[in-house]
Formats: structure tokens, C-alpha cells, sequence
């Protein structure tokens, strides 16, 4: 009994068997995103760099299947096919020498030839011998055309030590009068026109960050922008680079920010310098007390007009001294005016220039000023009467260290006092 269950349980135990070793398989190394295999990690690291991978990348991320690099070729060669004709489209340029116009896109210049217009203007050319050539400009033709256009220009502007005044006094009135002219209403940066000259002061400011040094001494505010439009528009040159500069509004005005003045250099200064007048920021003691000198003399004549040895109808038949129709004031011939005695306690009083129409336009600009660069106290200059804005944190920061002081040394009474309470002696009543 015992010997068959023992055979029963060899039978059922499992047979082992030696394990033969097996051929290793060759690893594959993947694009996931192209859905492709390489058998060499290199390819693999140089496919991760073209633009194949890079699009079937742009795929997946928008759910779409990858798309093999036949169709991806077939897809760049049709791009590079589309691009050169749109750099054609670009790059046309055709000329109507009856019309003397330039198109740029080929519809406009299919249009111009079936107009009414240019068929009479290729009429009236043909007449007098000019027909039209309605060939595209080409390398060779723009070459002609720039240099048919640099020969005026040169026959115009060629200025040298044989050129009289008279033909230089007239190649600059043909410039001017052939120049864009720009009025107190339009914008020196674009084509913007405003309603008052005040609104298109703001527009320069807020629009193209446009700031007038020196502000305070200007005298002639419309002077000075009728002498920017005229720098931009007849000499082409650009406020900031003064003397490098484009055509009239060219992009390099705003896109390098050159709507500015240039003010940093002496020449730059002296240019605009006759708009300004800076004569109340000198010392007095560089200047001589001229009124002094003067009142001296007058003070000379009118003793001598009361002492009797020169009247004052003698002064008047001078002809370099003569009196004003009201007959209170003499006139000298350096332009000092002499008072009459009797007028003497209103020419000491001091009354306050009215505010002219150039004044209160400052006094605005300063105002936009203040409140666009964050200044905001105002003065009024005695001299000529424009306010002159002061920043706004001027002296804070002396008053808050004179707080902080007087802060501390309030504390500091205090901590004493009440060290001071804790030593004071109380005395008790003896009772018995």
C-alpha cells in the first residue's frame, strides 16, 4: 500500500528540464511621435532635432495622427512654392510713365491700364512721342529710374564754390515751396490733426511722449513747433539725430524713439536757442546794474533841467532827445526813458506782466507735464510770469527725518519720566 502511493506521488511531481540558452534579441530605439524606429541611438538623437519630428510634435499635441516624411516632404516643398510667390507678389513694381504713377500690387496696376484715364494719358503720350512702356520694373530699369531721379536731384542739389547767391537763394525756394508744409494743427511724428494747437500739443505729449526742455524760459512756443515742422519737412531731418535723419515721417521716428529734441550737445542747443530766454536764471552779480547807470544819468538831466541851464524845450528840439506825445516821459537816444518827478510813486510800484497767449499755452503744457511726469507744485517767475513746476517729494525728505527725530526724543522724555516716577520718595505719617 505505502509503494503505490509513493509511485503515485513521482508520478505527479513535475519533470525539470536544463534550460538552453537563447539568442538575444536586437534592441529597437523609438519615436513615439513618428511612430518610427532606429536601430542606433545617434539617429535617434539626430531625428529629435528636424523639423519632421518637430511637426508630427505639433501633431500630437493638437490630437492629430503623424504624418510620414514623404507627405511632410511634399508639404515643405508646397510652402517654399507658395512663399516664392508671395515674395513675387511682394516684390512687384510696375511704373506708368504717362500717368507718372508707381504700383506696387498687380491688381491695382491691371486696374490702372483699363482706366479711361490712363488710355487718354497713353493717347496724349503717344502724340507727343512718349509711349508708354507697360513692362514691370525690373533690376535693370529701377537702376535707370534712380538714376534718371538722382540726376535731378543732383541738378538741383549739387551746390558748389562756382554757385552764385542768386541760384543758391533759388534751389532752396524750390525746395521749400516743393516741401510738404505742416501747419500749428498737424503732428510733427504722424498724420494725426488736431482742432486747436493746445490739443495737438497734448497729442504729441501723451502719443509720442514729445517733451520741450526747458519749458520755463520758452517765449515762443508756436515759433519753436513751426521751426520743427519745417526742419522735418524741408531739410528731412530728424529732431533727435539732427542731421541723420529720414523723410518726412519715416519709421525711424517712432520706432526709435527719436520724438524728441535733441539737447545734450552745445550745437544742439544754439540751434533753438532764439525760441528761449534764460535770462532771469543768471546771477545779478554777473551783470552790470545798467538801470542804475541809467537813473544816474536822468537823475543828472533833471538837475540840470531845474537849475536852468538847459530848458526842457531845448531837450525836445534835439533830434536825438525827444519827449512822448503825453509829454511825461523823455526819451533818450540809448531808448532809456526819463519820468516826470511828479509820476514817481507809480513808477515804483511793481505791477504783475499780464499773461500773454504764448504765456498761458506754457503754463498749460507745464500743467500736462506735472500731471503726466508726476510733478505737482507750482511757482510763478516773478521775471516772466510762467509757472515753473518744482517736484513733488522736494524737501519731504528732510521733514520726515525732523518727525523721526522729534518722534524719538519724545519717547525718550517719556521712558525717563517714568524711570524718574519709580525713585521719588513717599513718606508716611508716624502714628504712635
Amino acid at each position: 500500500m505505502e509503494t503505490a502511493t509513493l509511485t503515485r506521488i513521482n508520478m505527479t511531481a513535475p519533470s525539470f528540464t536544463a534550460s538552453v540558452p537563447q539568442k538575444p534579441r536586437s534592441h529597437l530605439f523609438t519615436c513615439l511621435a513618428c511612430q518610427v524606429a532606429f536601430p542606433v541611438a545617434d539617429l535617434q538623437r539626430e531625428h529629435y532635432g528636424t523639423d519632421w519630428h518637430r511637426y508630427n510634435l505639433k501633431r500630437k499635441v493638437a490630437e492629430l495622427p503623424p504624418v510620414t516624411a514623404e507627405v511632410f516632404a511634399q508639404k515643405v516643398l508646397a510652402q517654399q512654392v507658395q512663399n516664392r510667390d508671395h515674395e513675387a507678389k511682394a516684390s512687384f513694381s510696375a511704373a506708368c510713365d504717362a500717368c507718372g504713377k508707381t504700383y506696387y500690387s498687380e491688381n491695382a496696376y491691371a486696374n490702372h491700364l483699363q482706366s479711361n484715364k490712363h488710355k487718354l494719358a497713353d493717347i496724349k503720350a503717344a502724340q507727343n512721342g512718349n509711349k508708354q512702356s507697360k513692362k514691370p520694373l525690373t533690376e535693370g530699369n529701377l537702376g535707370a529710374n534712380n538714376t534718371n531721379n538722382t540726376n535731378k536731384d543732383v541738378s538741383t542739389n549739387m551746390i558748389t564754390e562756382e554757385t552764385t547767391d542768386a541760384e543758391l537763394q533759388e534751389i532752396i525756394d524750390k525746395k521749400i515751396a516743393s516741401a510738404v508744409k505742416l501747419t500749428e494743427l498737424d503732428c510733427l511724428f504722424c498724420v494725426h490733426k488736431s482742432s486747436t494747437f493746445e490739443l495737438n500739443l497734448k497729442h504729441m505729449t501723451k502719443a509720442h511722449s514729445f517733451f520741450i526742455p526747458d519749458i520755463e524760459y520758452l517765449v515762443d512756443l508756436r515759433g519753436l513747433i513751426k521751426y520743427l515742422g519745417e526742419k522735418i519737412t524741408v531739410g528731412n531731418i530728424c529732431l533727435f539725430c539732427n542731421g541723420r535723419g529720414r523723410g518726412l515721417r519715416s519709421l525711424e521716428a517712432i520706432d526709435k524713439g527719436h520724438c524728441m529734441l535733441a539737447y545734450d550737445r552745445e550745437e544742439d542747443i544754439m540751434d533753438i536757442v532764439d525760441y528761449y530766454d534764460f535770462t532771469s536764471s543768471y546771477p545779478d552779480e554777473e551783470w552790470e546794474d545798467v538801470e542804475d547807470d541809467e537813473e544816474g544819468e536822468d537823475e543828472e538831466i533833471l538837475i540840470k533841467d531845474t537849475s536852468g541851464e538847459i530848458s526842457a524845450r531845448n531837450l525836445s528840439e534835439r533830434a536825438d532827445v525827444f519827449y512822448t506825445d503825453n509829454e511825461t516821459e523823455l526819451i533818450l537816444p540809448s531808448g532809456a526813458r526819463i519820468g516826470h518827478r511828479s509820476l514817481r510813486r507809480y513808477y515804483k510800484q511793481y505791477l504783475r506782466p499780464r499773461e500773454s497767449r504764448e504765456k498761458a499755452t506754457v503754463n498749460r503744457l507745464l500743467t500736462d507735464y506735472s500731471r503726466d511726469f508726476g510733478y505737482k507744485r507750482t511757482s510763478r517767475t516773478r521775471e516772466s510770469g510762467i509757472m515753473v513746476t518744482h517736484p513733488a517729494n522736494k524737501g519731504g525728505a528732510a521733514t520726515r527725518v525732523a518727525f523721526k527725530d522729534k518722534r524719538r526724543q519724545h519717547e525718550f522724555d517719556v521712558r525717563v519720566g517714568i524711570k524718574a516716577n519709580k525713585l521719588q520718595r513717599h513718606f508716611r505719617a508716624q502714628t504712635f
